[in-house]
Formats: structure tokens, sequence, C-alpha cells
């Protein structure tokens, strides 16, 4: 086509259709860029380059909406206005190869789950589901987040986390209304790595003491570990500073989550699965780039995407 036909104007700032552009970041979220022009050429019968579908990950990502792609779901947004409903919120730190070695990027998840008992387990259905991640300090992550779950929203908000300090910081200062549990898993990890070698009874007994929330009677067992060391001191202050949110026995009376498996899959499903593969390295703009296409890709907000390049037409 020539380029004085109307059809040739860049999108972006390349000569390339709107709707190509599309499928380039689509599958360039999805797939290593190397990958994505075998794709294309397969499905659509046009010949693209590795470049190209970097370019354009990179365009389409810088010129997203960051603000729109951090509006919570329809469904999430109607329960967050009403005060029977219950939305739980989970954070984590996910580490990701830099160009200046590993970086953390902050991952946030906000749903609402079905509680229900199987073969006497506890059990939930995940239903509405939104993400959030952001590189680099926790406060512009903070800032992603309030968007997501607002903090004067009037749902009931159950934070589920492994009592990082400034995790417990930020919660207590923006949603004081929440109710904040330490994840339990988190909990017997520590406990594991304290336990008395060969006594794995021990250990049992320390978690039965947790979700019966006898926080107390586990604290008595640990200060009387033989070999008393820095470690077993940390994890001493660790739960005494943190027995007020271990009330397991009521959360699970309420049908409440007491575990962060839904924030420890999300490592996987929304930034491992594309950006930790083997011998990946990212520079600080490409890992940007790519999480906001995950978080887009992740949120089903394609349609941000659409209208970008719609508008840029």
């Amino acid at each position: 086509m020539s380029k004085k036909h109307p059809f040739s104007r860049p999108v972006l700032g390349q000569r390339t259709s709107p709707f190509l552009q599309e499928k380039l970041a689509e599958l360039g979220c999805v797939e290593v860029f190397g990958d994505v022009p075998e794709r294309i050429c397969s499905l659509l019968g046009i010949a693209v380059n590795q470049s190209q579908v970097y370019r354009t990950c990179q365009n389409v990502a810088e010129n997203l909406d960051e603000n729109a792609l951090n509006e919570p779901c329809k469904g999430l947004r109607e329960a967050q206005c009403k005060e029977s409903e219950e939305v739980y919120a989970m954070v984590d730190g996910s580490m990701v190869f830099t160009d200046t070695g590993w970086q953390e990027t902050k991952v946030g998840r906000v749903f609402q789950a079905k509680h229900f008992i199987d073969n006497e387990e506890h059990r939930w259905k995940m239903k509405e589901s939104n993400y959030v991640a952001k590189r680099g300090h926790y406060t512009h992550f903070t800032t992603n987040f309030e968007q997501m779950l607002p903090p004067e929203s009037a749902c009931k908000k159950i934070f589920v986390t492994d009592g990082a300090t400034w995790i417990g910081q930020w919660i207590a200062e923006r949603y004081d209304n929440a109710t904040h549990i330490i994840d339990i898993f988190h909990v017997c990890e520590k406990l594991a790595s304290v336990a008395p070698k060969g006594q794995h009874m021990w250990l049992a007994r320390q978690k039965e003491a947790l979700l019966n929330s006898r926080v107390k009677d586990v604290i008595t067992e640990v200060k009387a570990l033989v070999g008393y060391n820095d470690e077993v001191q940390a994890l001493i202050g660790y739960l005494e500073n943190h027995q007020h949110q271990m009330d397991y026995q009521q959360y699970r009376q309420k049908g409440w989550m007491i575990g962060s498996g839904a924030i420890e899959s999300a490592h996987r499903t929304l930034l491992q699965v594309r950006m930790k593969r083997s011998g990946q390295r990212w520079a600080n703009a490409g890992c940007d780039s790519m999480i906001k296409l995950r978080v887009a890709y992740k949120n089903n907000r394609y349609e941000l995407i659409r209208k970008l390049l719609k508008n840029a037409a």
C-alpha cells in the first residue's frame, strides 16, 4: 500500500493496522516475542518480525490508561457497594530478573469466593477476580490497588497476607475497618523452620493449636525449644505481634479463607508464566510494559487496547 494512502498513516507511531497491532500485543504478552511471527503467519498469513512484536507491545503498554486498567470489573464494583458482600484482598511480592538484578514486583488480587464444605474440608469457589501489579516501591503499588479496592467502599474487606511490616502498616492506615488475617501456611512454614528434627508430631500439635486459636500455647511451646537462637526469637516476636490476626477458629466459623493460595497462584498465572522463563532477563521499561499487558490480559480488559488503537487510527 502506498504511504500516501489514508490507511497507511502511522498508528501509535507504526505503519501497522490497528487490528494487527492488537493481535501482536495479545500474542506478545502470552508467547515470547520470537515465537509470535510464526503464529501470526499461521493464523493471518501476514509476515512480521520479532522487532515489530516488541515495539508494538511497548507502544501499546506505554499508552494504556493505567487508571482505567486498575478499575474493578462490574461484578466487583457492584459487590463493593454492598455492606453484606465479602471481598477478599491479597498482596505479595514476586521477583523478576532484570538488567540490574532481581527486582520485586508487588502483586495484588481482589476477588470474591463462595465457601463450601467438601468431605469435611473447607473449600472456596472463586468468583469475580481482578489483579494489580507494579514494579518498584510499594507506594506506587498501593495507589493502584486502592483504585481496584477503594478504602471507603462499603463491602466487608478481608485481607489475607504474610504479615510483612509495610503491608500491615498500609492496611491499618488505609483500611482501618478491614479484617486482616495472617496466612496460616506462612505461620506453619516459620514453625517448621524451628521444629525439632524428627518430631513431626510437634509441628502437627502447633498447627492444631493455631486452628483452635490457641496462639499463646504455640508461643509457650516455641519458647520451650532447646537451642534457643535468633530465629526462634524472631518467630516469638512474629507470633506475639500478630496473634490478634490469628483467630483462625473464628475465621473458619465465618467461612473465611485463612490461606493465601489465591495470591500464590497469581504469581504463576499473572507474571511467572510469561516473565520467568528460562534465560529471560528484562530491561526496566520492557518489564513494566509487560506487567501492564499481563494485567490487561488477566483482567479481561483487552477492550482498553482496542479502544486505544481505534482512537489512534
